[in-house]
Protein backbone atom coordinates (compact mmCIF):
# COMPACT_ATOMS: atom_id res chain seq x y z
CA UNK A 1 0.00 0.00 0.00
CA UNK A 2 1.12 3.75 -0.87
CA UNK A 3 0.09 7.00 0.28
CA UNK A 4 -2.47 6.94 -3.08
CA UNK A 5 -3.69 3.67 -2.25
CA UNK A 6 -4.21 4.90 1.40
CA UNK A 7 -6.08 7.70 0.65
CA UNK A 8 -8.65 5.86 -1.33
CA UNK A 9 -9.22 3.19 1.67
CA UNK A 10 -9.70 6.15 3.67
CA UNK A 11 -12.57 7.78 1.45
CA UNK A 12 -14.29 4.89 1.54
CA UNK A 13 -14.48 4.93 5.81
CA UNK A 14 -14.33 1.69 8.03
CA UNK A 15 -16.12 -1.43 7.21
CA UNK A 16 -15.50 -4.77 6.90
CA UNK A 17 -12.34 -4.64 5.82
CA UNK A 18 -10.78 -1.82 7.22
CA UNK A 19 -10.49 -0.39 10.79
CA UNK A 20 -8.48 2.97 11.80
CA UNK A 21 -6.70 3.57 15.56
CA UNK A 22 -5.26 7.08 16.49
CA UNK A 23 -2.52 5.41 17.97
CA UNK A 24 -1.86 1.37 19.15
CA UNK A 25 -4.32 0.41 21.48
CA UNK A 26 -3.31 -2.34 24.65
CA UNK A 27 -2.58 -5.33 23.32
CA UNK A 28 -6.00 -7.47 23.17
CA UNK A 29 -7.88 -4.40 21.90
CA UNK A 30 -4.86 -4.35 19.31
CA UNK A 31 -5.00 -7.49 18.01
CA UNK A 32 -9.30 -8.28 17.82
CA UNK A 33 -9.18 -6.87 14.55
CA UNK A 34 -6.51 -8.73 13.15
CA UNK A 35 -7.73 -12.33 14.66
CA UNK A 36 -11.39 -11.27 13.10
CA UNK A 37 -9.52 -10.47 9.52
CA UNK A 38 -7.97 -13.59 9.56
CA UNK A 39 -10.84 -15.63 10.56
CA UNK A 40 -13.44 -13.73 8.08
CA UNK A 41 -12.44 -12.09 4.48
CA UNK A 42 -9.26 -10.63 5.57
CA UNK A 43 -8.43 -6.40 5.89
CA UNK A 44 -6.18 -3.40 6.84
CA UNK A 45 -5.60 -1.98 10.21
CA UNK A 46 -4.39 1.46 10.10
CA UNK A 47 -2.56 3.03 12.90
CA UNK A 48 -2.34 6.18 13.18
CA UNK A 49 -5.67 7.56 11.57
CA UNK A 50 -8.24 9.00 13.61
CA UNK A 51 -12.10 7.79 13.51
CA UNK A 52 -12.90 10.18 11.20
CA UNK A 53 -10.46 9.06 8.70
CA UNK A 54 -8.02 12.23 9.08
CA UNK A 55 -4.14 11.30 9.19
CA UNK A 56 -2.88 11.76 12.45
CA UNK A 57 0.70 10.09 12.22
CA UNK A 58 2.62 8.07 14.40
CA UNK A 59 6.08 9.50 15.89
CA UNK A 60 7.88 5.83 16.48
CA UNK A 61 6.32 3.86 13.37
CA UNK A 62 9.07 1.51 13.57
CA UNK A 63 8.26 0.46 16.64
CA UNK A 64 4.66 0.02 16.14
CA UNK A 65 4.78 -2.31 13.20
CA UNK A 66 7.02 -4.19 15.42
CA UNK A 67 4.93 -4.66 18.14
CA UNK A 68 2.01 -5.36 15.84
CA UNK A 69 3.47 -8.54 14.75
CA UNK A 70 4.68 -9.51 17.81
CA UNK A 71 1.26 -9.23 19.27
CA UNK A 72 -0.04 -11.05 16.66
CA UNK A 73 2.10 -14.04 17.14
CA UNK A 74 1.81 -13.84 20.83
CA UNK A 75 -1.45 -13.17 21.55
CA UNK A 76 -3.27 -14.95 18.86
CA UNK A 77 -3.61 -18.81 18.23
CA UNK A 78 -2.95 -20.06 15.75
CA UNK A 79 -0.71 -16.99 15.87
CA UNK A 80 -0.30 -14.90 12.56
CA UNK A 81 3.13 -14.81 10.89
CA UNK A 82 4.86 -13.08 8.29
CA UNK A 83 6.44 -16.00 7.05
CA UNK A 84 3.16 -17.71 5.78
CA UNK A 85 1.90 -14.54 4.32
CA UNK A 86 -1.24 -14.13 6.61
CA UNK A 87 0.12 -10.84 8.02
CA UNK A 88 2.47 -7.95 6.76
CA UNK A 89 3.11 -4.58 8.41
CA UNK A 90 3.42 -1.51 6.02
CA UNK A 91 4.72 2.09 7.35
CA UNK A 92 3.44 4.94 5.25
CA UNK A 93 4.74 8.04 4.43
CA UNK A 94 1.88 10.76 3.93
CA UNK A 95 3.57 13.38 2.89
CA UNK A 96 5.25 14.06 6.19
CA UNK A 97 3.00 12.15 8.87
CA UNK A 98 3.69 8.03 8.76
CA UNK A 99 0.84 5.67 9.35
CA UNK A 100 1.32 2.13 10.11
CA UNK A 101 -0.85 -0.44 7.92
CA UNK A 102 -1.12 -3.89 8.66
CA UNK A 103 -2.67 -6.18 6.36
CA UNK A 104 -4.33 -9.37 7.35
CA UNK A 105 -4.81 -11.95 4.39
CA UNK A 106 -8.18 -14.72 5.34
CA UNK A 107 -6.44 -17.77 6.84
CA UNK A 108 -6.05 -21.52 5.89
CA UNK A 109 -5.91 -21.99 9.75
CA UNK A 110 -9.17 -20.90 11.16
CA UNK A 111 -10.44 -20.65 13.75
CA UNK A 112 -7.99 -18.06 15.05
CA UNK A 113 -8.96 -16.98 18.61
CA UNK A 114 -7.17 -14.03 21.12
CA UNK A 115 -6.03 -15.16 24.15
CA UNK A 116 -7.40 -13.26 26.98
CA UNK A 117 -5.60 -11.75 30.12
CA UNK A 118 -6.98 -14.65 32.11
CA UNK A 119 -6.04 -17.24 29.59
CA UNK A 120 -8.89 -17.90 27.69
CA UNK A 121 -10.14 -18.23 23.90
CA UNK A 122 -12.19 -15.71 22.50
CA UNK A 123 -12.81 -16.26 18.82
CA UNK A 124 -13.33 -13.21 16.89
CA UNK A 125 -14.68 -12.40 13.67
CA UNK A 126 -15.62 -9.22 11.51
CA UNK A 127 -19.07 -7.93 11.50
CA UNK A 128 -19.92 -4.60 9.45
CA UNK A 129 -17.05 -2.11 11.16
CA UNK A 130 -17.17 -4.08 14.33
CA UNK A 131 -15.26 -7.17 15.75
CA UNK A 132 -17.51 -9.49 17.56
CA UNK A 133 -16.95 -12.90 19.46
CA UNK A 134 -18.63 -15.83 16.86
CA UNK A 135 -21.31 -17.61 17.88
CA UNK A 136 -24.27 -19.95 16.25
CA UNK A 137 -23.66 -21.57 13.15
CA UNK A 138 -20.64 -18.93 12.53
CA UNK A 139 -18.95 -20.26 15.67
CA UNK A 140 -19.31 -24.10 14.78
CA UNK A 141 -18.20 -23.49 11.27
CA UNK A 142 -15.21 -21.72 12.12
CA UNK A 143 -14.75 -24.58 14.86
CA UNK A 144 -14.76 -27.26 12.00
CA UNK A 145 -12.01 -25.26 10.65
CA UNK A 146 -11.12 -24.45 6.70
CA UNK A 147 -13.88 -25.67 4.67
CA UNK A 148 -13.75 -26.54 0.47
CA UNK A 149 -14.43 -22.92 -1.41
CA UNK A 150 -17.67 -23.00 -2.89
CA UNK A 151 -18.29 -21.01 -6.02
CA UNK A 152 -21.30 -18.86 -6.52
CA UNK A 153 -22.28 -20.21 -9.27
CA UNK A 154 -23.03 -23.40 -7.43
CA UNK A 155 -25.42 -22.16 -5.61
CA UNK A 156 -29.01 -21.83 -6.12
CA UNK A 157 -30.72 -19.06 -7.19
CA UNK A 158 -31.89 -17.79 -3.78
CA UNK A 159 -28.79 -18.47 -2.14
CA UNK A 160 -27.02 -16.99 -5.03
CA UNK A 161 -29.57 -13.68 -4.48
CA UNK A 162 -29.60 -13.82 -0.70
CA UNK A 163 -25.71 -13.60 -0.99
CA UNK A 164 -25.50 -10.38 -3.29
CA UNK A 165 -28.36 -8.78 -0.64
CA UNK A 166 -26.29 -9.24 2.19
CA UNK A 167 -23.57 -7.71 0.21
CA UNK A 168 -25.19 -5.02 -0.37
CA UNK A 169 -26.43 -4.19 2.98
CA UNK A 170 -23.44 -5.13 5.26
CA UNK A 171 -23.00 -1.40 6.80
CA UNK A 172 -24.72 1.92 6.38
CA UNK A 173 -23.99 4.82 8.81
CA UNK A 174 -27.34 4.36 10.24
CA UNK A 175 -26.02 0.70 11.02
CA UNK A 176 -22.66 0.37 11.22
CA UNK A 177 -22.77 -3.34 11.82
CA UNK A 178 -24.59 -3.56 8.90
CA UNK A 179 -28.24 -4.08 8.35
CA UNK A 180 -28.86 -7.78 6.48
CA UNK A 181 -31.00 -9.51 8.34
CA UNK A 182 -33.49 -12.80 7.79
CA UNK A 183 -36.56 -10.67 8.08
CA UNK A 184 -35.18 -7.58 5.75
CA UNK A 185 -34.55 -10.29 3.12
CA UNK A 186 -37.52 -12.01 3.16
CA UNK A 187 -39.21 -8.87 3.03
CA UNK A 188 -37.37 -7.61 0.36
CA UNK A 189 -37.83 -11.07 -1.39
CA UNK A 190 -41.72 -11.05 -0.48
CA UNK A 191 -41.09 -14.51 1.00
CA UNK A 192 -41.30 -16.23 4.21
CA UNK A 193 -38.74 -15.66 7.05
CA UNK A 194 -38.68 -19.45 7.58
CA UNK A 195 -37.59 -19.81 3.80
CA UNK A 196 -35.30 -17.17 4.07
CA UNK A 197 -33.81 -18.34 7.21
CA UNK A 198 -32.79 -21.77 5.97
CA UNK A 199 -31.05 -20.19 2.95
CA UNK A 200 -29.10 -17.62 5.48
CA UNK A 201 -28.44 -20.51 7.66
CA UNK A 202 -26.86 -22.43 4.20
CA UNK A 203 -25.11 -19.72 3.66
CA UNK A 204 -23.33 -19.20 7.22
CA UNK A 205 -22.63 -23.35 7.67
CA UNK A 206 -20.59 -23.17 3.92
CA UNK A 207 -18.43 -20.05 5.22
CA UNK A 208 -20.02 -17.63 2.34
CA UNK A 209 -21.35 -15.53 5.04
CA UNK A 210 -21.17 -14.52 8.96
CA UNK A 211 -23.94 -13.52 11.52
CA UNK A 212 -23.80 -12.13 14.95
CA UNK A 213 -26.54 -11.59 17.29
CA UNK A 214 -29.78 -13.89 18.24
CA UNK A 215 -32.68 -14.52 16.16
CA UNK A 216 -34.27 -12.24 14.74
CA UNK A 217 -31.76 -9.26 15.60
CA UNK A 218 -28.59 -11.71 13.94
CA UNK A 219 -26.80 -9.29 11.36
CA UNK A 220 -24.99 -11.27 8.41
CA UNK A 221 -21.81 -10.17 6.55
CA UNK A 222 -20.70 -11.87 3.64
CA UNK A 223 -17.44 -13.21 3.53
CA UNK A 224 -16.51 -13.53 -0.50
Amino acid sequence: MDWASLQSVLEAGEGPQVEYKRILPSDVRAVRPLCAFANTRGGWLLIGVTDEGHIHGLHHPEAVARQLLLLARGLIEPPLEPHNGVIAAHIIDCDGPKVVAVRVERSGEIPHAVVQPDGSREIVVRVGAANREADGPTLVRLRRGPVPTIRVSQLGPLERAALEWIRRHARSAERPAGEATVARFAKAKNIGQARAQRVFTRLETLGMVVGHGAERARVYVATQ
